[in-house]
């Protein structure tokens, strides 16, 4: 396990990596989440959007490795402009869309989006900016699993705390 320390005005705050990256993956990717959620965790994707393809990509937190449980869907969609739609799918079932009519991600760029996990909401950054706070509607220790589907390439998932 790694540690380190990153500055933030006057404070240090410690970290450490709860588990090896995956690194370099194959999408669709599912792996496991060594634990699962805690308050605190942070969990950083690195990758980028190709320029052609898919018109859309999600980054799914979920208990095990279907996809009938997942307590937190992140999808950025290419299409009417761009915006990115967050959801909870439970016993197979979506519950109602949350939209941000914004598109933070850039066809042929690179991206780096980081999930921290709060006790009320996940909240997520996009290139170092805040971009949403998803409400937790089932409770995170559940989830067990990330996923990732769809057009993008993924160049390394890392977990702390």
């Amino acid at each position: 396990m790694k540690s380190g320390s990153v500055h933030v005005g006057d404070e240090e705050l410690a970290f450490r990596d709860t588990q090896a990256p995956y690194v370099n993956l194959p999408v669709p990717f599912t792996g496991r989440i060594e634990g699962g959620l805690q308050d605190g965790h942070k969990v950083t994707v690195l990758g980028h959007v190709p320029s052609k393809g898919e018109k859309r990509f999600s980054v799914n937190f979920q208990r095990g490795y279907n996809d009938r449980e997942i307590a937190f869907h992140f999808n950025p969609r290419f299409e009417e402009g761009g915006y990115v739609v967050c959801n909870t799918k439970q016993l197979g079932n979506w519950g109602p869309e949350e939209r941000k009519m914004q598109m933070p991600f850039q066809k042929g760029s690179p991206f780096e989006i980081c999930f921290e996990v709060d006790s009320s909401v996940f909240k997520v950054s996009v290139n170092n900016s805040i971009f949403l706070d998803y409400v937790h509607r089932v409770p995170f220790d559940q989830v067990n699993a990330i996923s990732i589907k769809g057009g993008v390439y993924v160049s390394r998932i890392s977990f702390q705390i």
